[in-house]
């Protein structure tokens, strides 16, 4: 028994003894950035821990401090234990023009979802799926937007059963099933899209691999290739492939005898998928695993920003009466079109100005510097470092924003109404890329998938405007508080709000 209690101590002891010394030469890499908390071993880790609770006011925190300016703050989920932000609108347009053999978004995100041990699959295979994302989707989804706005009216009155009184719902959880079945009919189409099993397993995978990649960031390295095989996710990913596999087979078989074009091929992801993919891509397991990385994408973002907006329209119910007229107009003049959607200037602005006093993060432009990166001013990230951007706090500054802290729905409506293009400025609308703004990102990383998303997001909640009442228990006008995880914003999942077919 002694045995074992000194070869457990003699482990424990050297892999501290690992842990200091990699910590110290990384301090003295980024001795040049200031720290915001302590850069002693013990008491960085603890601060570390800090960031995971309070990460969002250790940014704000930050920024208020060196706006304009570097700083670095303890952090799991980078390789190096710091995360280096910034705010500074040259130093973000440094990041913005940076090469990505120099800052890398796939290095940061590997580190951030550890895709080597949550997702072997898509660590192996090359990052076809952005251009798919970037092209054929954008490109494709108006001409099935009907098949969209169908899926809509379907999934809403299969979960919101909401009969002429009021009707309590778990809004996050309830957006999160019709949002999973509204975008797997884009992705794969009926039958599959309505296949309960399929969906709770991309439901549940993004939950997984967010909670695996957390627990893998304390994991010791030599520990996480064990650790990572007993994750959830792994089982998820193998039973979304065994239900995949006949379509997927199929089309794979289809695509090596005739080629690109053939008749009746469909018009989904995993034609698009494998219509891109190389010839090393070109199997089962890869396409399999971009189709659930593409479901993890879509699914948080769009029904986060769904339940964001529509709390925010029930505590302010004053404005439901324009957005319902502007949504009756444009419907009755145009359908259900993405025509139509582009359109929803009101709808546009109320769902922006919900997301740039909420969002889904206050950090935005996550990069791994895979060489030293110089900035203008002369700020050098070096070689393996992380670094981002203050987003969260840039979209609260009152230089940036007239009351900033204030909820103005038409903020932006009006700001499009104030260019010489008028209505039809591209500048303010939401899937618009703005350094004063990142849900989607900045630059060539800037999400792809916006253009869909936010048709999406629009679409649902155009919807459910036009054929529910709603409001948030007790009448309430306050928003139920999020949760907030390493410096990301969750919707509570068991906050509720009352719904009631309209009259």
């Amino acid at each position: 028994m002694a045995s074992w209690v000194d070869l457990l101590a003699s482990v424990t002891g050297a892999f501290f003894l690992y842990k200091w010394f990699n910590f110290q030469h990384t301090r003295a890499k980024l001795a040049h950035i200031p720290t915001l908390g302590s850069d002693w071993f013990i008491l960085s880790y603890l601060d570390a821990w800090r960031f995971v609770f309070k990460g969002h006011f250790i940014i704000e925190e930050g920024y208020s401090k060196y706006k304009g300016q570097t700083f670095k703050v303890a952090c799991h989920t980078t390789e190096s234990g710091w995360l280096v932000v910034i705010s500074g609108f040259e130093m973000v347009e440094d990041m913005r023009k940076a090469p990505a053999d120099v800052l890398s978004f796939r290095g940061a995100s590997l580190d951030l979802i550890q895709t080597r041990h949550t997702s072997p699959n898509n660590f192996k295979a090359t990052p076809f799926h952005i251009p798919v994302v970037r092209s054929p989707l954008t490109r494709t989804f108006p001409g099935r937007f009907a098949d969209v706005t169908d899926e809509i009216r379907v999934s809403c009155d299969d979960w919101f059963r909401a009969g002429y009184d009021w009707k309590a719902y778990p809004l996050h959880k309830t957006l999160i099933h019709v949002v999973c079945r509204t975008t797997n009919r884009l992705f794969v189409d009926l039958p599959l899209c309505k296949n309960p099993e399929y969906l709770n397993i991309q439901e549940m995978w993004t939950i997984q691999i967010a909670v695996a990649a957390n627990l893998l960031c304390i994991t010791p390295d030599w520990l996480k290739q064990i650790v990572g095989r007993l994750m959830p996710g792994h089982a998820s990913e193998k039973r979304a492939k065994q239900i995949l596999a006949p379509l997927i087979q199929k089309r794979l078989a289809k695509h090596v005898a005739l080629g690109g074009n053939w008749e009746g091929k469909p018009n989904d992801l995993i034609t698009w998928l494998i219509d891109n993919a190389s010839p090393e891509d070109l199997n089962l397991d890869v396409i399999n695993a971009k189709v659930m990385l593409i479901n993890f994408a879509s699914i948080h973002t769009t029904s986060l920003t769904s339940t964001n907006t529509l709390f925010d329209l029930a505590a302010r119910p004053e404005y439901i009466a324009p957005l319902r007229a502007e949504i009756e107009e444009v419907v009755a003049a145009h359908g259900w079109t993405k025509d139509a959607m582009a359109r929803l200037v009101k709808l546009d602005s109320f769902m922006k100005e919900s997301s740039r006093l909420g969002g889904v993060a206050t950090m935005a432009m996550r990069r791994k510097a895979y060489k030293d990166f110089v900035f203008s001013n002369g700020m050098v990230i070096p070689q393996g470092m992380s670094v981002c951007v203050a987003s969260g706090p840039i979209q609260l500054d009152s230089d940036y924003y007239e009351d900033p802290m204030e909820f103005r729905g038409f903020r932006f409506v009006e700001l499009r109404g104030k260019e010489a293009a008028g209505l039809e400025s591209l500048q303010h609308q939401m899937v618009s890329l703005d350094p004063t703004y990142m849900l989607f990102g900045y630059g060539r990383n800037a999400c792809p998938g916006r253009f869909f998303a936010v048709n999406e997001v629009k679409a649902l909640l155009a919807h459910i405007i036009l054929n529910y009442d709603f409001k948030i228990p007790g009448d309430s006008r306050v928003v139920p508080e999020p949760i907030w995880f390493s410096g990301g914003r969750n919707s509570n999942p068991t906050a509720e709000i009352l719904f009631r077919k309209r009259k």
